[in-house]
């Protein structure tokens, strides 16, 4: 009798045993499939994993950054205060939103909108950080096309103004 209850023990362990690696294989593909640029790094900021997406975005391959600082994307248009911000807030165990405006491997900037959280054990202590990223260089090209034009209106519209006016002088 004790021996069918160690092999149903067995059956039992490794369903759910499959149960888990299923959920774990879903989770994967996720976020290798991602829209959203996925990074994770050590508490230390060096990066350990990328997704395709990222790869896609920056241009660098998983080789290239593994090991690496995210500052390897970093530019001089970034300020300091967002970085410090940043690191204050996924340090004290929150998240962070932000945008930051990032180089290419090809050199070329790109903007793009990152939320960053820290991954936490089970005793609540962060090992690991979570950043989830997306490319809006396209909106933010399209917002400063936006402004420019709204410029030129103005400008014409002043121009109008004024020429009205000094016909009304006349």
């Amino acid at each position: 009798m004790e021996f069918r209850f160690v092999i149903f023990r067995s059956q039992t362990e490794l369903a759910e045993r499959k149960q888990v690696e299923k959920k774990l294989q879903k989770l994967s593909r996720a976020v290798e499939q991602s829209p959203s640029s996925i990074v994770i790094t050590d508490t230390a900021g060096c990066i350990e994993y990328v997704n395709p997406r990222f790869t896609e975005v920056t241009g660098y391959s998983a080789e290239e950054v593994i090991g690496k600082n995210p500052r390897v994307l970093k530019t001089d248009k970034t300020s300091r205060e967002t970085h410090r911000q940043l690191w204050q807030e996924i340090t004290a165990g929150r998240e962070w939103h932000g945008e930051f405006i990032n180089r290419k491997k090809n050199g070329e900037e790109y903007y793009e909108h990152a939320s960053i959280s820290p991954i936490m054990d089970d005793q609540g202590v962060a090992t690991h950080y979570l950043a989830v990223k997306e490319d809006i260089t396209g909106q933010k090209m399209a917002e400063k096309e936006v402004r420019n034009k709204n410029q030129i209106l103005q400008f014409q519209l002043e121009a109008i103004e004024q020429l009205q006016a000094e016909l009304r002088e006349q």
